[in-house]
């Protein structure tokens, strides 16, 4: 298969063009530079913003994963953010369905639930694709309104769209945060929240890619992906009674949620499980995973 993948050269985007390689697929790799970046493939500079060079690059692929975007919020820069997130995520949708791409596979995140966001922590646990959306700061409604675009165009019925919403992102090798073993209440209680205090490798975000391409899935769907674990290393019940003692369980009970991990995500993805074939394989407190200097 040839597929285009735009941010290539993005903290995900260089494991998921390493996975597609990998895999045997045939790569076009769009970023605002392409400095470094091994030979996967044609490799092209430019913009996502940009109509016709995006409409040129689409004229021979069967599949686009998408994922150049500003990936946080930072002070400043929301018009930027917008910009890029919104009119870069139309641009790619409007060229797909003028060139006839089947599938297209959008990096969303799990800030598009707009849960943890100011005002309110959650509706209900465990945290799962079903919640309606509440998205308040920029990035997160950047990521919501680009999950309605996928929505509308999956609708036309040229292609269907499958959003990936992967919590905190990790990779091995040396502790960058060192906030990812620390309890809540350590003055990281906010950020923590925000993702609910899970964490998903990046080896198995790639692989979520790389199903997505060939996932029989129709219309628009999303995935939030996760590891099995929390991201603290604390029991999960600790946590639901220091964070969480009001939220009720929707969907089962706090008991029989951690009864086989004490220490179990509070991310529910077995939508992409089930409909993906995808598993976590990595956890960061795994020896064997690469973390260095985690416990």
């Amino acid at each position: 298969m040839r597929v285009l993948v735009t941010g290539s050269q993005g903290k995900v985007g260089r494991w998921v063009v390493q996975r597609l390689h990998e895999a045997g697929h045939s790569l076009c790799l769009l970023d605002k530079s392409t400095d470094g970046m091994p030979d996967y493939g044609e490799q092209v500079t430019g913009d996502v913003r940009d109509g016709a060079l995006v409409r040129r690059l689409m004229q021979d692929v069967d599949a686009v994963v998408h994922l150049a975007a500003i990936p946080n919020d930072i002070p400043g820069r929301e018009e930027e953010l917008l910009d890029i997130n919104l009119r870069g995520t139309w641009t790619i949708l409007l060229a797909a369905a003028q060139s006839g791409v089947r599938r297209v596979v959008y990096f969303s995140s799990i800030n598009a639930l707009g849960q943890g966001e100011p005002g309110h922590t959650a509706l209900y646990l465990p945290l799962d694709d079903d919640v309606p959306h509440q998205p308040v700061r920029s990035y997160a409604l950047s990521k919501h309104i680009a999950e309605e675009m996928c929505t509308a165009f999956a609708a036309r019925g040229v292609f269907s769209v499958i959003s990936l919403r992967p919590t905190l992102v990790t990779q091995p090798g040396p502790p960058a945060v060192r906030w990812w073993t620390q309890l809540p209440g350590d003055g990281v209680e906010r950020s923590q929240r925000k993702d609910f205090y899970s964490y998903v490798d990046v080896r198995d975000v790639a692989e979520a890619a790389l199903l997505s391409l060939s996932a029989p899935v129709q219309g628009h769907r999303a995935f939030l992906l996760t590891a099995e674990d929390n991201r603290t290393h604390t029991p999960t019940a600790e946590i639901v009674a220091k964070v969480y003692p009001h939220l009720p369980w929707k969907k089962t009970s706090l008991a029989a949620w951690v009864g086989e991990n004490p220490y179990r995500t509070l991310v529910d993805c077995s939508a992409a499980k089930q409909e993906l074939g995808w598993q976590p394989r990595f956890s960061m407190f795994d020896p064997a995973a690469g973390y260095d200097g985690m416990p």
